[in-house]
């Protein structure tokens, strides 16, 4: 990300939205948490800070919930790029 005159550049839009997503970090349980915000690059969860995966680590991330279709939603491989106060922010894996 880069900042242009004071304002950041992302390379995708952000979308505010909160939806529930299974979260299992490497070697751990699956846990429920919530999104802040979802784009095509990443996304941020909501986590306590007792919670966080380490920065550079690997997680899977799947929507909590049936598709509207009653498709099962993939499971999708992120790494864990930055934490702030309340939370972690994951790159999607290809």
């Amino acid at each position: 990300m880069a900042k242009i005159s004071g304002q950041e550049q992302r390379r995708h839009l952000r979308i505010g939205i909160v939806v529930d997503i299974d979260l299992t970090p490497s070697g751990q349980d699956t846990i429920c948490v919530r999104t802040r915000n979802i784009s095509d690059g990443g996304l941020f969860l909501v986590l306590d800070d007792t919670e966080l995966p380490p920065i550079g680590s690997e997680v899977q991330v799947c929507l909590k919930n049936q598709l509207g279709d009653g498709e099962e939603p993939p499971v999708n491989r992120a790494r864990v790029v930055r934490h702030e106060d309340g939370g972690i922010g994951l790159q999607f894996l290809e």
